[in-house]
């Protein structure tokens, strides 16, 4: 539990509400994010599977992550922020009970058979993410808003810093189940959390047919566009390794769940130290900078995993990693937020989710696929031409958004 010095540190309202929820979720969610891709190789079928998974409810280019966020924008906008945050927590409560009873019967051939519909209510738990970027967009003033997103993903990301060899090590001495039940008592405490605290942003809008919102989806506001297209391309080429690279080490390297934890903790570690300094980077040099210093960054850190074998390298590397975390996830989220309307924008950030996740949902599977068939330098390859291709796009497509942001509806922002 929180102490109230603690707290007391933390942002007021919602922005501190989400910050003390991205603290609690981050306290699980770097170990499941590392321990689940070896849990999946033990079922047999090799890296591929891995990717298959990935790809069908990844949490950042799976299909059905895709799907779901476009309807959470949806509900978010037309029956309020709060009811989808607690939606969302409900949909990870059942995932982590489904992950327990798989992790207790691995050993039986049906077992696989709970991985499935667990993946996928890990997937629905993200028709949430558009409700919750939306609360700290309307909970900060616009020229705060990257430092509100700043905050709370650096609540997420610092647990996995100390937590994650932690968690590594309890998953080689207790077992995946563990792991999985102490996620499920965090994610219990989430919905508590939003239940008593979590206040209302939105005032519940008209429910347009659904014809109508498919066609308003479809065409996101024109400011934005070129942002769709670059986030989608960067999906695609970093699921082709950075995606499902947990499974790639441990099954080329040998390394176990405590090195792997290892690898997430720099990772985690790095993304928090950087995070602070950013809302100052973005301020001085803009959002579009900010891009394209993240994405480029990915060229380094891809030569760097072609040329390393030792768990000491991929730990170095995390550093860069979490560097070019920081600097993107909030960036872009601002990005966003600055360009739409109150109205929109749970909408757009739900189909800018749904149009990455569509276009990059085959990714990890062919980066699977790739690893099992040419070795493990191929899709790393991959993902290098991918960020490359996608630094050129972000050079060429973005430009900056208004600082002080778009509040209300006007004939340039409505969609063509």
């Amino acid at each position: 539990m929180l102490s109230g010095r603690r707290l007391a540190l933390l942002p007021r309202g919602n922005v501190g509400v989400i910050s003390v929820r991205n603290f609690l979720t981050g306290m699980y969610e770097t170990m499941v994010g590392f321990v689940l891709q070896p849990f999946v190789l033990g079922f047999g079928g090799g890296v591929t599977l891995v990717g298959i998974m990935q790809a069908l409810a990844g949490r950042v280019s799976g299909l059905v992550s895709a799907l779901v966020q476009p309807f959470g924008g949806y509900l978010a906008d037309v029956r309020g922020r709060r009811a989808v945050a607690l939606l969302g927590s409900g949909f990870a409560i059942v995932a982590m009970a489904l992950f327990v009873l798989a992790a207790i019967f691995q050993r039986e051939p049906w077992a696989l058979a709970l991985v499935v519909p667990a993946f996928v209510s890990m997937a629905l738990s993200l028709v949430a993410s558009p409700a919750l970027q939306s609360v700290i967009a309307e909970s900060a003033e616009p020229a705060r808003r990257v430092s509100a997103y700043a905050t709370a993903i650096f609540f997420w990301v610092l647990p996995g810093a100390v937590l994650a060899i932690p968690g590594g090590v309890i998953a080689d001495r207790l077992g995946y189940g563990a792991v999985f039940g102490i996620a499920f008592g965090f994610e219990a405490a989430n919905l508590v959390l939003f239940w008593h605290f979590l206040r209302e942003t939105a005032t519940p809008g008209h429910i347009h047919p659904w014809r109508e919102r498919l066609a308003r989806s479809l065409r996101p506001p024109q400011e934005v566009r070129g942002l769709f297209v670059i986030v989608a391309l960067d999906a695609f080429a970093w699921g082709l390794a950075a995606g499902i690279i947990y499974g790639l080490t441990a099954s080329e390297f040998g390394f176990s769940n405590a090195q792997l934890g290892a690898i997430a903790a720099s990772w985690s570690l790095f993304f928090a130290i950087f995070l602070p300094p950013t809302a100052l980077f973005v301020n001085r040099f803009g959002l579009k900078r900010s891009i394209l210093f993240s994405e480029f960054l990915g060229v380094p850190i891809m030569i760097g995993w072609l040329f390393s074998s030792r768990i000491e390298h991929f730990v170095l590397m995390g550093a860069l990693n979490g560097l070019t975390a920081a600097t993107w996830v909030p960036a872009v989220q601002t990005y966003v937020a600055n360009w739409t309307t109150k109205e929109r924008r749970a909408e757009v950030l739900g189909s800018l989710a749904a149009f990455r996740g569509l276009v990059a949902f085959p990714a990890p599977f062919l980066g699977g696929l790739l690893y099992d068939s040419l070795g493990y330098p191929a899709p790393l390859l991959a993902n290098l031409v991918g960020a490359i291709a996608t630094t050129a796009a972000i050079a060429l497509l973005l430009r900056d958004p208004p600082q002080a942001g778009i509040e209300t509806s006007s004939p340039r922002t409505r969609p063509p």
